[in-house]
This record gives C-alpha cells, sequence and structure tokens, in this order.
C-alpha cells in the first residue's frame, strides 16, 4: 500500500512539473485578501469602540481588497475571452519552454491604469537566473514570467503583443540579453524598449499580435456579442463582489 501511495505522489509532483501554465498573477493572494476582508468588516460591525478616524482607515482597506478582487475577476475573464477567440494562440503560451525544456509558467494582471510602473500599455518582466543565464525568474520564482496589461478597450490585444515579446525571449534568453544590453543603454523609462527595428523580440510581438487580430476578426464574424470591452466589465464584477461580500 506504501508503495501505490508513494508511485502516485511521484506521478503528481511529476504531472504539475511538465506543463507550463497562464496563471492569475493576483491568485496567489486572494485567500489572503479574502481572509483579511472578513477580518476587517468584523472590525467595522463589532467593535463600536473604534473612532471615526479609524473606522475611516478600514473603510480604506476594505476598498482596496474590494478593487483587488474586482482585478482579480476582470483578470480572470479576460484570460478565458483570450482563449475563446484564439485557443491555438492561448495554448502556445499555456506550454512555453525555455532552450533547456523546462516549463514557464505565464503570470497575467490586468491592472488600472495608475498601478503601471512604466507608462507604457503593457510590460513583460524577467530575467536570467544569476546561475543559469538560459533560465529566468519573475517576481512569481524560479522559471516564471510576469505580464501586466492596463485596463483598457485594447487590452486583450496589448496582452497578445506581451506574449510575442516573451515567446520570443524565453526560448533564446542568453542571446536576446546579450543584443538587449547591447542595444539599449538609455533606461528602462524609454518606450523604445524592445521595440527597436532590428530588435527580434519586437518583431515577434508585432507578428503574434497580428496573429490574434486575425482570431479576433473571425471570432467577431461567429461570436461578437460575448466579447465585452474591459472598461464595461468593471462596474457589473464590482457589484457582484460587493453583493458576494454582504451575503
Amino acid at each position: 500500500m506504501k508503495n501505490y501511495l508513494l508511485v502516485a505522489a511521484l506521478l503528481i509532483l511529476i504531472l504539475n512539473n511538465l506543463f507550463a501554465e497562464i496563471k492569475n498573477g493576483y491568485e496567489k493572494d486572494i485567500a489572503g485578501a479574502k481572509v483579511s476582508l472578513q477580518g476587517l468588516r468584523y472590525l467595522l460591525d463589532n467593535c463600536p469602540e473604534l473612532t471615526s478616524a479609524d473606522r475611516g482607515k478600514i473603510k480604506e482597506k476594505v476598498n482596496a481588497i474590494v478593487n483587488f478582487l474586482v482585478y482579480h475577476e476582470i483578470t480572470d475573464t479576460l484570460l478565458n475571452q483570450f482563449r475563446r477567440i484564439a485557443p491555438e494562440l492561448y495554448n502556445e503560451m499555456d506550454t512555453l519552454k525555455d532552450n533547456q525544456g523546462r516549463v514557464i509558467d505565464v503570470y497575467v494582471k490586468f491592472i488600472p491604469k495608475e498601478q503601471a510602473q512604466l507608462q507604457a500599455a503593457g510590460m513583460a518582466t524577467f530575467k536570467q537566473a544569476e546561475n543559469d543565464l538560459n533560465s529566468c525568474d519573475s517576481e512569481y520564482g524560479k522559471n516564471s514570467v510576469s505580464v501586466k496589461v492596463w485596463i483598457l478597450h485594447k487590452a486583450l490585444r496589448v496582452l497578445s503583443h506581451e506574449f510575442g515579446h516573451v515567446q520570443y525571449s524565453i526560448p533564446n534568453l542568453r542571446s536576446y540579453a546579450e543584443f538587449y544590453e547591447k542595444k539599449y543603454k538609455m533606461g528602462l523609462a524609454d518606450p523604445i524598449l524592445g521595440h527597436r527595428h532590428d530588435d527580434p523580440s519586437g518583431k515577434h510581438a508585432l507578428l503574434f499580435e497580428e496573429r490574434f487580430r486575425d482570431y479576433y476578426m473571425r471570432y467577431l464574424k461567429g461570436d461578437s456579442e460575448s466579447i465585452v470591452s474591459p472598461l464595461v466589465l468593471i462596474n457589473p464584477i464590482k457589484r457582484n463582489v460587493l453583493q458576494h461580500m454582504n451575503n
């Protein structure tokens, strides 16, 4: 019996490491956010001794968590939209590997413009691992990439562009990092980063975006009503989050 359990555990471990995945970047913190929200609401409902200033601070934290839950839900919704529109492209990113055959998880967040670190509608971030120049790390850990996209009307198109950067850069990480270091001397805030005329990552991003546009146009001919602008999603999703919170 113990041997069967050991084999089963090993199979689960192996299978979990065989497949890359596109992931909601908010997911790892969602459980903690919900627990925090419950605790804050308990304070508001059960601590009459709180001062008005304390209540104001707690309500600000509650609003921040509610917005976090809304962005999490928007990210899930838009990733599902992308998958419906262009399943082949989604699958390519969902099975991304580096040049050593290691699976890479791509974490995606759709964010409000004011949270962006750079004035760019989309940004993919990762770095070479210190002990392996062919391996990438991000804020999500080893063998991962972080992609952030503004919540705007053309968010899925921006996401496809960033996916294109990632799809080229990760399998070619070592050589592209050398190219990048030589070509870009002006600092991280410059908008030309990744988009010089001779930048292979930029060229691939444009091609991937064009492929997505083709899928999008075909999809609209058959099911245009199911595609809703991210900007239109915000209010109904927020109402839904607040409704669940108050039940």
